[in-house]
């Protein structure tokens, strides 16, 4: 749960940032979120952890100086990283615990912006016990485009988390945009969309600006890879077709600098993929 200082932290610390004024609410499904249901939670063992010193030691006794951060995508919660369990033997988070002494901190976004998670993660960083030397960003689908708003945010704090940020690993994330418009056929279209990794320009600030000096992963499956062999090229001539005369036509990388890495899905799910545990211990050795 975002405590009361948390709150006043992002309407006054970010609130004088012009660039945390810029990023927009990155929309993470159609449902709405419970009353009582803060826009985004620190989670462990099933519960909200509260962003404060005393609450972090008690969820995370073994906390080490390399936090992962984990934010699953539209829809889903914590338990996404549990799929296909029995295949895998393991999670991300526990493979990168036990095998590199990465501490994993769950997040999840209700109905959180960018700028919510952002708020959040430098809660999280104030409060944790020990210093903070390494944080690595994991995203599923569109939480990953959340983490890219989140880190755009400019913080005025004199101890910025993002600054600690060294990777980002974005499984299934869309990673092409277009500008968003009426489509003749809307169906269609949103099934090239997924399949050509594509987002619209009124789901994500375009020119977010990357944060310098972080090694970007993109992990698509293979599907989406045959779909856009040649990137930004063949995302445009995909979305060409359901598009109107006129309309711009062009896809841009939402992460320029990214290497996309793809896989063979064969019905495992990228959040918990055998494929993809093997390059994350590569990754954030």
């Amino acid at each position: 749960m975002v405590a009361a200082p948390l709150r006043l932290w992002r309407l006054l610390g970010l609130g004088r940032s012009p660039l945390a004024l810029a990023v927009p609410l990155v929309r993470l499904g159609s449902r709405s979120a419970a009353p009582d249901l803060a826009p985004v939670s620190i989670r462990s063992a099933g519960q909200d952890v509260p962003a404060d010193p005393v609450s972090l030691e008690r969820a995370f006794p073994h906390a080490t100086d390399r936090i992962v951060v984990l934010l699953p995508g539209a829809d889903e919660d914590e338990s996404v990283w549990q799929q296909h369990l029995d295949q895998v033997g393991g999670t991300y988070a526990s493979r990168l615990s036990s095998l590199l002494d990465w501490t994993p901190v769950h997040l999840r976004a209700a109905s959180g912006s960018g700028v919510d998670v952002a708020a959040t993660l430098q809660a999280l960083v104030d409060g944790w016990p020990g210093d903070v030397r390494r944080i690595a960003l994991v995203g599923h689908g569109h939480g990953g485009l959340v983490l890219r708003a989140a880190c755009a945010v400019r913080s005025l704090t004199a101890r910025p988390w993002q600054d600690l940020v060294g990777d980002m690993v974005l499984l299934g994330t869309p990673h092409l945009v277009v500008p968003a418009g009426r489509a003749l056929l809307p169906a269609a279209r949103a099934v090239d969309e997924e399949l050509a990794g594509i987002v619209t320009d009124d789901l994500v600030d375009a020119d977010a600006e990357p944060l310098p000096g972080v090694r970007c992963v993109v992990v698509t499956p293979h599907t989406r890879l045959q779909q856009s062999r040649l990137g930004g090229l063949v995302g445009g001539l995909v979305w060409w077709r359901h598009r109107l005369p006129l309309r711009p036509r062009r896809a841009r990388a939402l992460f320029p600098s990214a290497t996309l890495h793809h896989v063979p899905t064969h019905e495992i799910s990228l959040a918990n993929h055998p494929d993809v545990h093997q390059a994350l211990l590569a990754w954030l050795e």
